[in-house]
């Protein structure tokens, strides 16, 4: 199902941050779990997010193709949308 969206959430709209949890809280966890990133000794730091922004980190760019693989395919699975 396709729908064009017209206005969404005005700039610095205190739902925003919200939104953005709910949405890419599935991809967070996803990164998280494939481990590809970045470690700061045995802690997870290959995603950071905050409000709108996500960078990622990896060592190598082969660890980076991953990640962005794994993006790729978070954001062409139209499965995803049942679980907001």
């Amino acid at each position: 199902m396709h729908f064009s969206v017209s206005n969404g959430v005005k700039q610095g709209g205190v739902l925003s941050p919200v939104l953005f949890c709910v949405y890419f809280g599935g991809l967070l966890h996803k990164l998280i779990d494939a481990g590809y990133g970045c470690y700061i000794g045995h802690d997870f730091a290959g995603v950071l997010a905050y409000a709108d922004d996500v960078v990622l980190l990896a060592p190598s760019a082969s660890a980076m193709r991953m990640m962005l693989a794994l993006c790729d395919e978070f954001c062409g699975d139209p499965a995803r949308g049942k679980n907001i």
